[in-house]
């Protein structure tokens, strides 16, 4: 169920969060939409971390996920 697409998300939100630190570095700072944007990068990468861990990707159900995150996962 890995799919590539998966892995490219992965990929832009690692590229995005570079530019947003930059920008931040260079003026001071981020935006209300940038530090939005590198909030859904971090948890998008964080929640594909705990299913690469677990082996959600290889259950063809969504109850493992589900049930991992009630659980064991506590997301603030």
């Amino acid at each position: 169920m890995n799919d590539n697409w998966l892995d490219d998300v992965a990929e832009t939100c690692t590229v995005t969060l570079s530019v947003l630190h930059k920008k931040a570095e260079t003026r001071g700072g981020l935006s209300h939409a940038d530090q939005t944007m590198t909030n859904l990068c971090l948890g998008y990468l964080y929640l594909l971390n705990v299913c690469d861990k677990n082996n959600l990707f290889e259950d063809d159900s969504i109850t493992g996920l589900t049930e991992l995150i009630k659980q064991k996962t506590t997301i603030h």
